[in-house]
């Protein structure tokens, strides 16, 4: 069997560290962690009360604001590390066979907050509205979007899909 090769070209991040590869990095190599008090939601009720967030990060200045709207926290997390990477490669896409470029995305798991908001939204109005859902409910959940919508802001032709392995996502990827 002949094994294909693979060219990494560009790296983007957003971690709690930082919201580019150069800060994460440096950070990285400084130990510093990216574990703080939770501020998403009321930790009240929990024992636990950090975690590692996300700090400042704007999708706005990822994503056009209204193609936002359509993507769960996860995607507009994706849709900016694959742009700091497109950035950040040396390949010019106007020349190139698009057919050949792929994209493979590692996820963890899909569109929790979308699915947090939709099974909230039913439960507290499920009485007057009735059963109903929002119709971007599965397509802002589901895993694989993300790698889905990079492939479509770049027009990419070539493999699109996700690994979801837990934390060993984003090395199977």
């Amino acid at each position: 069997m002949e094994l294909k090769r693979v060219v990494v070209t560009g790296i983007g991040a957003v971690s709690p560290l930082g919201n580019s590869a150069a800060e994460t990095w440096r950070k990285l190599l400084d130990g510093v962690s990216g574990a703080a008090p939770i501020t998403h939601f009321d930790t009240s009720l929990f024992k636990t009360r950090f975690a590692c967030e996300l700090k400042g990060f704007k999708a706005e200045d990822f994503i056009d604001r209204k193609e936002a709207r359509k993507m769960d926290p996860y995607c507009h997390y994706a849709m900016a590390a694959a742009g700091m990477a497109m950035d950040d490669c040396a390949v010019n896409l106007d020349s190139t066979d698009k057919n050949r470029v792929g994209v493979v995305f590692g996820v963890g798991i899909g569109g929790m907050k979308t699915f947090e908001d939709e099974i909230t939204n039913y439960a507290l109005h499920k009485d007057t509205l009735g059963p109903k859902f929002s119709p971007f409910f599965v397509p802002k959940m589901i895993a694989d979007i993300c790698a889905g919508q990079i492939s479509i802001k770049y027009g990419l032709h070539g493999p699109n899909y996700i690994t979801s392995s837990a934390c060993a996502s984003s090395s199977n990827a």
